[in-house]
């Protein structure tokens, strides 16, 4: 288990206090269930970036009121209260308003006379050269047994129940999520999710702003469905929330934990004046996470939806192609309760694509521990492949290239001073042979695109062949000195 509070270093309240008093709430509402086995003193203070200090005192006090309980040689464990372990909210009949490829897939394949590929900055890619195969092979034979044959079916609309119980309490421990698994759809990939989510949101919401950068499959959904989409200026700390009130908009998409594709995270200001926009004039936030569970410095950075005191306001989008591989197609939309009213009143005509027996296979393999397992190997192995980026950058390309948007997600962003345009950089990186890729196609309004701007993503890059790739890039891209 992780946990992930949302701390307040500059408030008058310690910070103990703050960690307690967020354990002690998810331990009453039962989103911790009993006999859960908390992170050790020296995990969560790691994973938070804190002394063990302010962590040893709430543990501490935890005990003290009888809501831990001590095992020797084991660990902390929640303590039974003697109630419900969750009581889930009711949909409403009628909302009152409605509320990658997930964000950046790579474009698709290159021409016929282009020289063949030796290595592909794509961003959409991930390591699969430790992906756990043999694990996964023995859980995906366990779901074809005999007395698995429901799973042949077309299976449950909204996904397998037993799964979406696992993603309900992964994201409540990694993003902190709060939510039950009958607010969770599973869905076929993100747009496949987003589709869904279109048809939900119509009537009431014609209109959607959205950050002035946006991966073009999300625009392509929206304008599909023939929402008005109003660009919205990104600052250093994320979206301008203050032209909002501009833009008559029913409705706003937003990357907040790192915006895709420039990667700022936005602020937490910015983050309650989000909330506090969709609360006054009954709007709904569509919050696209998805690559927040790497994060290579600093603390974690909770989820919008989690901040939301009613639980309505926020759609979270969230996928397993960046924490697996893309192949899978399983996504998922977390639902406030008016957009699941509407979920289950058919208003929709929404099928279920993701396979039922790759959804038990990932059950399966989440509840055996194995997920997690996986999620702390990749963590480790892209904060190496983002660190080796860096440096390659640093001494290849020197003071001429800008890094924008590191420290987190699978990729970043190169500005080149120098003579070359957007388009002959990758060109030049194409005749050699490697592949780097356009930032122009996010921007809503293209004229505001940046100037010699290129994506690269690192995730399926082979460890050593990064500083040997920057360096070839550095020699066809003129004026690159060190």
């Amino acid at each position: 288990m992780e946990l992930t509070p949302v701390l307040d270093e500059r408030s008058g309240t310690p910070l103990y206090e703050q960690i307690y008093a967020y354990i002690r709430a998810e331990i009453v509402a039962g989103r911790i269930a009993p006999d859960a086995k908390l992170p050790s003193i020296r995990r969560l203070s790691v994973y938070l970036g804190l002394s063990r200090t302010p962590v040893e005192l709430a543990y501490q006090q935890l005990l003290a009121e009888g809501y831990l309980t001590s095992k020797p040689r084991s660990g902390l464990f929640v303590a039974p209260l003697g109630q419900p372990a969750w009581s889930p909210r009711s949909p409403r009949q009628e909302p009152t308003a409605i509320e990658g490829a997930a964000a950046g897939a790579s474009p698709g394949a290159a021409s016929c006379n282009a020289p063949p590929v030796r290595l592909d900055f794509g961003y959409g890619h991930t390591d699969l050269e430790h992906f756990p195969f043999a694990k996964w092979r023995r859980l995906m034979n366990e779901s074809f047994l005999a007395s698995n044959r429901r799973l042949f079916r077309y299976g449950d609309l909204q996904g397998e129940p037993e799964l979406r119980a696992e993603i309900a309490a992964y994201l409540h421990q990694v993003r902190g999520v709060r939510c039950t698994p009958e607010q969770i759809v599973v869905g076929a990939g993100t747009y496949h999710s987003l589709d869904l989510l279109c048809q939900l949101l119509k009537p009431a919401v014609s209109r959607i702003a959205s950050e002035a950068a946006v991966n073009d499959g999300v625009r392509a959904a929206f304008e599909q469905h023939r929402f008005a989409m109003a660009p919205i200026p990104l600052a250093s700390d994320g979206i301008e929330t203050a032209r909002l009130a501009d833009t008559d908009a029913q409705a706003v998409y937003v990357t907040p934990s790192h915006q895709f594709p420039y990667g700022m995270v936005l602020s937490i200001g910015k983050r309650y004046e989000l909330l506090n926009w969709a609360a006054r004039t009954g709007g709904i936030v569509i919050e696209n996470d998805y690559d927040g569970e790497f994060r290579y410095y600093g603390k974690p950075v909770p989820s919008l939806q989690g901040l939301d005191p009613s639980g309505e306001r926020v759609v979270y989008v969230g996928t397993f192609s960046k924490a697996l591989t893309p192949s899978f197609r399983i996504s998922y939309l977390v639902l406030p309760a008016p957009l699941l009213a509407r979920f289950c009143d058919g208003r929709h005509s929404y099928d279920q694509l993701a396979s039922p027996i790759l959804q038990h296979t990932l059950h399966l393999f989440m509840r055996s521990g194995g997920f997690e397992r996986h999620m702390r190997k990749m963590r480790t192995l892209y904060e190496k492949k983002h660190g080796l980026l860096l440096h390659a950058v640093k001494t290849h390309l020197g003071s001429r290239a800008t890094v924008i948007g590191d420290g987190s997600g699978l990729h970043i962003l190169l500005r080149i001073s120098g003579p070359l345009c957007e388009g002959q950089l990758i060109e030049r990186a194409a005749a050699i042979g490697i592949r780097v890729y356009p930032v122009s196609t996010y921007e809503l309004e293209a004229e505001k695109a940046p100037s010699s701007t290129v994506m690269l993503g690192f995730g399926g890059v082979a460890s050593e062949q990064i500083d040997s790739g920057i360096a070839e890039l550095s020699r066809v891209w003129p004026g690159m000195a060190k």
